[in-house]
């Protein structure tokens, strides 16, 4: 049986919005002083976790790709950091299209991370 290499690079590329990847980073921001940092990863993760149960079909793992890409492009405030993190988000918008997911379930995942995203913003301020 021959692999289509274009769907696992795909599907590879979805695994930077999985919990997985969400957990690794949040766990190594844990790791020295960057408390700002790990509220706006906590307090978005609440607010996508809750959302889960009001929003269905939902794309979850844009969404937690693009609180990931915002908020560490804000924390390393590296121009190329942020373009390489939000070309790696475009692609990954392009290989859920490629793989055929629901387009309702792209737009609201991108939606509710942006949303997410900037509610976590503010309220981190706060904190």
């Amino acid at each position: 049986m021959k692999k289509d290499w274009k769907y696992e690079l795909a599907r590879d590329s979805m695994a930077f919005g999985s919990i997985l990847f969400y957990l690794i980073v949040l766990v190594r921001s844990l790791i020295g002083e960057y408390l700002v940092f790990v509220y706006q990863l906590l307090i978005a993760l609440a607010i996508l976790i809750l959302s889960s149960f009001i929003i269905k079909d939902t794309n979850h793992h844009l969404a937690r790709a693009f609180v990931v890409v915002v908020f560490t492009s804000i924390f390393y405030k590296d121009t190329f950091f942020t373009i390489f993190a939000f070309l790696l988000f475009i692609i990954m918008i392009g290989s859920a299209f490629y793989m055929k997911l629901n387009k309702k379930s792209i737009y609201k995942g991108t939606i509710l991370g942006i949303i997410a995203t900037v509610i976590s913003y503010y309220l981190s301020l706060v904190i």
